[in-house]
């Protein structure tokens, strides 16, 4: 059984058009495609350069040898040549010593692990669990993080991309668990 992904135009970008049914009838605030919001899942460039990757991975036009779980320290650390920081849960002072050191590199692979999840459900309409639980700890680092900078999550996305990403129940798992992309469990 084949599995129909959804691909964008280069020209448009992300758009619920090309968006898989799954990813459209449950993410439904505008700012998950919103390609102008640096705090949206592909607003910004390392966002938007990996869902273009994730597309050309499903493609079967690039990387050979990783799996979903690994594309976001592939990603950072191979095509970026970056640290690649695995989203974690923390304790406030381990989190700040590991921001004073290397905050870029941090934000950055969370907005990695994000990128991959959402452009997984986006593409696919499913998502792996293990992919899932990496951005639930994203997202709470990012939080964290922005506690620490005294910065306030003021329109509520990283609560909001929390709540989607946890009642959203469509992963390969518990919908089919010997179908799909041989690549994504390498």
């Amino acid at each position: 059984m084949a599995i129909d992904m959804y691909f964008d135009n280069q020209e448009v970008g992300p758009d619920r058009k090309t968006s898989h049914p799954h990813f459209v009838s449950h993410f439904k605030s505008d700012f998950y495609l919103d390609c102008s919001d640096e705090e949206a899942p592909f607003g910004s460039e390392e966002g938007a350069d990996t869902l273009a990757a994730l597309e050309a991975f499903f493609q079967d036009k690039a990387v050979e040898g990783i799996s979903l779980s690994n594309f976001p320290r592939h990603i950072m650390e191979e095509q970026w040549g970056m640290t690649y920081f695995p989203p974690k849960d923390m304790d406030e002072v381990s989190l700040a010593k590991l921001v004073a050191d290397s905050e870029e590199a941090v934000w950055l692979s969370d907005q990695v692990v994000l990128a991959t999840a959402f452009g997984q459900i986006k593409i696919t309409g499913y998502i792996i669990p293990e992919l899932r639980d990496m951005a639930h700890d994203a997202l709470g680092r990012m939080k964290a993080m922005n506690d620490l900078r005294g910065r306030e999550d003021e329109f509520g996305y990283y609560d909001k991309m929390l709540y989607d990403l946890m009642t959203f129940e469509k992963t390969y798992i518990s919908v089919l668990p010997d179908f799909w992309c041989k690549r994504c469990q390498m």
